[in-house]
């Protein structure tokens, strides 16, 4: 098969979009009173290529093209459909007369919306798939579409050069297939859930000196894309993804007849589709197979262990974290996190993932957890079930269950501390009980003289339920402690919550880097704080939950709180009313930009790098960072205190304070 250049394709679309002679359409009966000019159409360079080399796919401005324009509001807009005479320059551009909407803006002369377009009109294509931005019919300086798997594109008016230049939106993948009328339609999604696609996707298009260049807000994520499929083994069939995608695992392609599952294609390997690229992936035909099942249910299961006798660790609730004192045999409901109406019926297999002792000392496999097993009966509660040696060794261990498509459906954090975990009343400092240590750590901080590693506990990336490994040492850049098991792994780009489920020991760091990123590919504030109360991904035991940043003084407190003693690891809170000191351990962070363990302690060379990081549940500004306790020294100014927002990619320690 010839490959289809997808500038091309960004060149038809840009046809369609862009040129039409004065077939004007208006959506409301309203007169248009706008200005009448004759406008250009093209392609923004060098943003939207328009090298042709290649006869296949679309390459030009056809006639029939359909481009919808706008002012303010939607409903004063005029679609344009090209005809024959408006194409010219062997159709890489195309010219036409006409009416603009009514007055576009109306506003100030210093209002934002006419500085981001003083000529206040906006072209969008396909006409098919535009929508007005929110119900009252407002376009302002966006271009807003209702169906992204199309070849977007969008542009604003220059009257100096009487033009729209359009802006390539997608990234674009084909495929090619035979079979004639055994296919009518395909579903694509990622194997980790992927955004694909979103029912209502805006696009601000704004000038500078040299380009075009877009940002974008958007609603509805979708995680499956479909369309219509012709199968004759030449046509390509088009899916187009706004902003790109990156499928981390690969995706599953499923060809349909009459809305039933008729064949899949398997993509196995890694791909990203950016925007303004075109990816072929071929000829699809020889690699298709049956429909793969989904995971099946009731998964009958008698466990080795013995359930009747183990020791229940849900009795209080379930959670993503159990906590257990003493060697014996333990069980748990197996549901997602504190969620006990999402049973867990699908689990074919169990394991343990990784097991550490929080410290440089060699760790085997079952050192924490001897075995792991499950059980269930037909029609009952699935039961995760798990021992301990006979002599207990403290640490930390994350179990897993999987279905039979081998993936990752849960994962529960196993806790072994060795001192008791309990809680005392710090509400003037972080806003409740707050238990005695960090989230994972075996020992509190003494009351005076030096933390020890033991102390540090486990680090988090705001959002999810699992824990990584932490330090073991003392340093900038301090030593991670010895892991047995699947060892902790970098991926650069962020990923959605299914992804960080299916893999809980990858790290999802930021690309390009950034100090504010997130990990999670889908935004929101709600993931371990849903109006104050625990939710399913929260990371803390049962009882407990990541305190809110807006119902504790450290989230605000001033630096004259704070004092660092760096010869036992340690910055000291101080309260005089009422009368308490808090000791928190230099635990050091994750940084988001390269995934790099850093800030247990200084070195030689700086002293910019004694850290003190506990995340709250509350977000910042529109969700991409959290709200934390980050202190720090600092050569410039000593020790100090920020009530800070961070990149939720970064990844910290947590302090569970008692629901």
């Amino acid at each position: 098969m010839k490959k289809i250049n997808y500038l091309l394709l960004v060149v038809a679309a840009v046809a369609a979009l862009s040129c039409a002679k004065n077939q004007i359409e208006k959506t409301e009966v309203e007169e248009i009173s706008g200005p009448t000019v004759t406008v250009t159409c093209d392609f923004a360079q060098p943003d939207t290529k328009v090298a042709i080399n290649d006869a296949n796919g679309k390459t030009t401005w056809e006639e029939g093209d359909v481009l919808s324009i706008h002012g303010k509001y939607f409903d004063k807009s005029v679609t344009v459909t090209l005809e024959k005479e408006n194409i010219v320059n062997a159709g890489k551009t195309a010219t036409f007369t006409v009416t603009l909407p009514t007055t576009p803006y109306g506003l100030g002369a210093n209002d934002s919306e006419k500085q981001a377009n003083p000529d206040g009109y906006y072209a969008v294509y396909p006409a098919s798939a535009a929508i007005a931005d929110d119900g009252d019919n407002h376009g302002y300086w966006y271009c807003a579409f209702g169906n992204t798997n199309l070849p977007l594109m969008a542009s604003y008016y220059n009257s100096s050069e009487a033009k729209f230049t359009f802006f390539n939106l997608c990234g674009i993948m084909s495929f090619v297939v035979s079979g004639g009328d055994a296919y009518d339609s395909y579903e694509l999604e990622g194997m980790d859930g992927e955004v694909v696609g979103y029912e209502h996707y805006t696009v601000k298009i704004v000038p500078d000196s040299q380009t075009y260049n877009y940002t974008s807000h958007t609603t509805t994520p979708l995680t499956t894309v479909s369309g219509t499929v012709v199968a004759d083994g030449s046509t390509p069939n088009l899916i187009c993804f706004p902003n790109g995608v990156t499928f981390s695992d690969g995706f599953k392609l499923v060809l349909k007849k009459g809305g039933s599952a008729v064949k899949q294609l398997t993509y196995p390997s890694a791909i990203t589709i950016a925007r303004n690229t075109y990816r072929p992936i071929g000829d699809i035909t020889s690699y298709l197979t049956a429909p793969v099942a989904a995971p099946a249910t009731n998964h009958y299961n008698t466990s080795a262990i013995t359930v009747g006798t183990a020791t229940a660790l849900d009795g209080s609730a379930t959670a993503n974290c159990y906590v257990v004192s003493a060697a014996g045999n333990y069980k748990f409901r197996a549901v997602k996190g504190n969620n006990t109406s999402e049973e867990l019926t699908t689990i074919a297999s169990v394991g343990i993932l990784w097991e550490t002792q929080n410290t440089t000392d060699a760790t085997s496999v079952n050192d924490i957890i001897s075995a792991v097993d499950y059980e269930y009966q037909d029609g009952g509660t699935p039961y995760m079930v798990f021992s301990t040696p006979g002599t207990l060794k403290h640490g930390n261990a994350v179990i897993y269950a999987k279905d039979d498509h081998d993936d990752i459906i849960w994962s529960w954090h196993i806790w072994i501390p060795e001192v008791a975990v309990s809680n005392a009343d710090y509400s003037t400092f972080i806003g409740g009980n707050m238990m005695n240590m960090n989230l994972g750590a075996l020992e509190e901080v003494p009351a005076s003289g030096a933390a020890t590693i033991k102390s540090l506990g486990l680090l988090y990336q705001w959002g999810r339920k699992d824990p990584f490994v932490g330090a073991a040492s003392w340093a900038k850049s301090p030593t991670r402690a010895t892991i047995a098991g699947t060892s902790w792994t970098k991926s650069e780009g962020k990923a959605p919550m299914a992804a960080a489920i299916k893999h809980p020991s990858v790290l999802y760091i930021a690309v390009p880097s950034n100090d504010d990123a997130d990990w999670n590919s889908i935004t929101t504030s709600n993931l371990w704080d849903n109006s104050g109360s625990k939710t399913i991904y929260d990371p803390c035991p049962a009882g407990y939950k990541v305190p809110s940043a807006a119902s504790g003084s450290i989230w605000t407190q001033s630096d004259t709180n704070w004092s660092l003693d760096l010869e036992n690891h340690i910055w000291e809170y101080t309260s005089t009313s009422p009368s308490f000191k808090v000791r928190i351990p230099l635990a050091g962070y994750v940084e988001c930009w390269g995934g790099n363990l850093y800030g247990t302690g200084p070195d030689e060379k700086s002293v910019n790098c004694a850290h003190a990081y506990l995340w709250s549940a509350t977000t910042y500004d529109s969700g991409e960072r959290g709200r934390c306790m980050y202190i720090r020294t600092s050569k410039s100014a000593g020790s100090r205190y920020y009530g800070a927002k961070r990149g939720k990619a970064n990844a910290a320690t947590v302090r569970c304070i008692a629901e």
